[in-house]
């Protein structure tokens, strides 16, 4: 199959919501699930002419409900995993359940509906996240288990697939570069050529030479037309390693993620932790000027805190799982029981946090970051943004309640705005043009 590509500005980055967030009215996972997951880490040891006022110099961008300009929704939708705006103006989502893709016009038009689950040779079995910056105009998905790039947004008697090749990039070698135990999995347009990480690691070589081997995993750059693939950075070359001076304690285990995005045609960033910047490379690699990052919100964590951050306790008691599946007390002595099986003092444990848990890059070069929220839970994200312009200005961004950000342009966040009963509605937000 022959493709074609178009370089237009489309968006950026991907992530996927908190899996043990789920609305009361779908269960894709069980909060046992997500308890027993816990228990194992431990184990293991809108108004667009408001806007500026709304932004005081040097302080941060207050957004409101006022600001959020509302597209469409679907009854189909159960929780949005990811979503593209494209070029058209069309904005596709990606559901957690079937129907897996959702497609709505700029007007909110319903498109259509469509993706059934399953190992058929029209099925998806493992669709992972959206190609960011699309193809050819069009959105396209990872599916992991049949290890292709498939497309959403054509009509609905098309299918398009390719393949990818699995000498160079085999089966389960792709990561997404966040924590192990999210099945997203980052891939991005780069000019003509697909970005993807790659890792040689296994749980085989033990959970902490796993997750050094997630850090470390290489950028591969894939074109899809030549069927050439090259390496754009080692990552565990070019990154500090965040190991460095690290303490390990009993109980315990490092949480940080691997944070990158493709930045337009012919850039790349990573997050540093070890030197807490934006490092950013041209698409050959050769690295460009950093962007420095404000200095860290936390650097203690209590054994009760760093329980509290890992169960997702406020997750749980928002989705209606607590009362149904756990009591109070239950929750209660859930965390007790992980804070008893912490060793060590409140900055060994910080260590073990993430300071970041998300991060996107809009085609202009601007990044936007998204602070771990230490008291909130469930390795979640607050709903402050830092957005970080390609010259080093910053400012950071107050989101609405219930918003959540999956693409950033240079002028608009596009995402979903969730009501009282979880159910999502696609929106976007106006921005400045300049933090």
């Amino acid at each position: 199959m022959r493709v074609r590509f178009r370089t237009e500005a489309a968006s950026d980055v991907v992530t996927m919501n908190n899996p043990c967030q789920r609305p009361t009215r779908w269960r894709s996972m069980s909060f046992e699930t997500c308890a027993i997951t816990v228990g194992l880490l431990f184990a293991l040891s809108g108004c667009d002419g408001n806007m500026d006022a709304k932004r005081r110099a040097g302080g941060p961008l207050v957004l409101d409900a006022s600001d959020v300009h509302l597209v469409g929704t679907s009854e189909s939708i159960a929780i949005v995993r990811d979503l593209e705006a494209l070029t058209d103006g069309s904005i596709w989502v990606l559901n957690s359940v079937a129907p897996f893709f959702v497609g709505f016009e700029s007007d909110g038009t319903l498109i259509r509906t469509h993706g059934t689950s399953g190992g058929g040779p029209e099925e998806f079995a493992a669709p992972s996240a959206f190609v960011t910056r699309g193809i050819d105009g069009h959105s396209w998905v990872f599916d992991r288990r049949r290890h292709s790039l498939v497309q959403v947004s054509e009509p609905a008697d098309a299918w398009s697939e390719i393949p990818i090749p699995r000498d160079s990039l085999p089966l389960g070698s792709l990561t997404g570069g966040m924590d192990m135990l999210s099945n997203v999995v980052r891939t991005g347009r780069l000019g003509n050529e697909i970005l993807f990480a790659r890792t040689t690691g296994s749980l085989q070589s033990g959970i902490f030479s796993f997750r050094m081997a997630i850090l470390g995993a290489d950028l591969l750059a894939w074109n899809p037309t030549t069927s050439s693939v090259r390496t754009v950075l080692a990552l565990g070359d070019v990154v500090d390693d965040p190991t460095v001076g690290f303490e390990l304690t009993e109980g315990g285990f490092p949480l940080w993620y691997r944070l990158w995005a493709v930045c337009g045609d012919n850039q790349i960033a990573v997050y540093d932790r070890v030197r807490n910047a934006i490092r950013r490379f041209a698409g050959e690699g050769t690295e460009l000027a950093p962007t420095e990052l404000p200095p860290v919100a936390f650097t203690e964590a209590t054994p009760r805190q760093f329980a509290q951050a890992i169960f997702g306790l406020a997750q749980a008691e928002a989705t209606g799982n607590v009362g149904r599946r756990l009591t109070g007390a239950d929750s209660a002595e859930f965390i007790n029981a992980g804070m008893q099986q912490l060793k060590g003092n409140p900055r060994q444990l910080a260590a073990y946090l993430p300071r970041y848990v998300d991060f996107r890059c809009a085609d202009d070069g601007t990044a936007w970051v998204q602070p771990f929220d230490l008291d909130v839970g469930g390795l979640a994200g607050t709903s402050t943004w830092l957005r970080l312009a390609a010259d080093g200005t910053s400012q950071e961004v107050r989101l609405p309640d219930r918003f959540d950000a999956f693409r950033f342009t240079g002028t608009r966040i596009w995402g979903v705005q969730r009501d009282e009963f979880d159910v999502a509605t696609v929106a976007w937000i106006e921005l400045p043009s300049k933090p």
